[in-house]
């Protein structure tokens, strides 16, 4: 039997999440207001589509029918989302960057029975999942993050294309960046501290503050110096 996973989102990473879903053989429908990725996703790919405003009610009867649910949408929908999923007992795995502190969902998750893994995109999310592979085999003393998928050719003014959420992108450059330095949490303001960083190849970029530790922050209190920096062509900070 096909699991019935339901994904909330169908931007740039959500309809690439529910065609890869389709394609591996599970039961996928994809919840959006855009009309036409729907039509694209269930003609191309035989995916169901349900054309729904996030904010109506018949939301936790769809999830409620899932075994599983993916939330894709902008982080400033992302918590309203999973506290949804969670009160009608499903469990989930949500990409969004939230503004709001998701742990405060921890006692309702429990008391539901379910699992939520949050920030599950590439960074915060598969940073993740390497750093807690080598704490496992290792000691770790520091970690440093440095993420920043930037387009090959630099076009001005920005000379950046956002793959992701353009809102959620925009966070990056204002939200206040925690992160721990001699076993101190620390938060400062974004694009701070902006220090030089060479790669073969590519050349000389800026790296600065983000906050894109999150979890990390809790789940490796051990761990005394760990931070994340956003990579970005020189000057466009």
């Amino acid at each position: 039997m096909k699991t019935r996973i339901l994904v909330l989102g169908t931007g740039l990473v959500g309809r690439a999440i529910a065609i890869d879903l389709q394609r591996e053989g599970h039961g996928v429908t994809a919840v959006d207001l855009d009309e036409n990725i729907l039509k694209d996703l269930q003609r191309n790919y035989g995916i169901r589509g349900v054309c729904m405003d996030f904010r109506d009610n018949s939301l936790e009867g769809l999830a409620g029918d899932s075994d599983l649910v993916v939330g894709a949408s902008p982080g400033a929908l992302g918590f309203g989302l999973m506290e949804r999923v969670i009160s009608v007992g499903r469990n989930m795995v949500d990409i969004s960057f939230c503004p709001e502190d998701y742990m405060e969902l921890e006692p309702m998750a429990k008391a539901k029975c379910v699992t939520v893994v949050p920030d599950m995109g590439v960074a915060p999310g598969m940073c993740n999942v390497i750093l807690g592979y080598h704490h496992r085999h290792m000691k770790v003393d520091s970690y440093r993050c440095l993420v920043g998928g930037l387009p090959f050719s630099r076009v001005w003014p920005l000379e950046y294309k956002s793959s992701w959420s353009l809102p959620d992108c925009i966070e990056e450059y204002t939200r206040p960046a925690r992160f721990r330095s001699g076993g101190k949490d620390v938060t400062l303001p974004a694009l701070s501290e902006i220090e030089p960083v060479r790669f073969d190849r590519v050349g000389e970029l800026e790296a600065w503050n983000s906050d894109g530790l999150r979890s990390l922050l809790g789940s490796f209190p051990d761990i005394p110096d760990m931070v994340e920096k956003t990579l970005r062509y020189p000057g466009t900070t």
